[in-house]
């Protein structure tokens, strides 16, 4: 239920962002709020709390937000306070982030490895990535150490994986499958 009401008030933004040629804006703005409540989440706590009116909710979010962030984007955050639907908000922004991506064709990767990339080794990926997607990809590195060194890519449900972890595991099951079988020498 909570990601329906997140897809239709994304979806009314999104259309708004449309008409007042603001789409951009929108998402920077959203995306800025959702991420300032994940990072507070004690905040979030008290813009959730039944006990907190919404006359106090409004207030608090006038002095953190007022002049950070457009009056649509203010007034989005007043009518979820007034509907109680302000655990929506992460739904709204990740469903607001995806229309805006499809618009205009940009996907989300990350890239694992063992150790940071470089800017050009990651601009290098980037490129061949967005070639392949026919796409324009926004790669963001994770280092994971229980990556051996290559790299894993996901992007969205889609994994790439050219780890030497994954090649050491495929030459192990191919090792696996070789019969191997004594033979007989004979001294002349």
């Amino acid at each position: 239920m909570a990601e329906l009401i997140g897809k239709r008030y994304a979806q009314a933004l999104f259309e708004v962002g449309v008409e007042l040629e603001k789409l951009e804006d929108f998402r920077d703005e959203i995306v800025f709020i959702a991420q300032a409540f994940k990072e507070e989440p004690k905040l979030y706590t008290i813009i959730q709390h039944p006990k907190v009116s919404k006359t106090e909710k409004r207030d608090i979010i006038d002095s953190i937000f007022k002049d950070r962030v457009s009056e649509e984007i203010s007034n989005l955050l007043y009518i979820l306070i007034d509907k109680d639907r302000e655990k929506s908000l992460q739904d709204i922004s990740d469903e607001y982030v995806n229309l805006y991506n499809e618009k205009f064709n940009i996907v989300d990767a990350q890239a694992y490895t063992a150790v940071e990339m470089n800017e050009d080794a990651k601009l290098k990926l980037q490129e061949k990535l967005s070639k392949k997607l026919d796409k324009k990809v926004n790669l963001v590195n994770i280092v994971d150490k229980d990556i051996i060194g290559g790299v894993l890519v996901k992007i969205k449900d889609k994994v790439i994986d050219e780890s030497i972890r994954k090649q050491l595991e495929m030459l192990g099951k191919n090792l696996q499958s070789v019969r191997v079988t004594k033979k007989e020498v004979k001294n002349s």
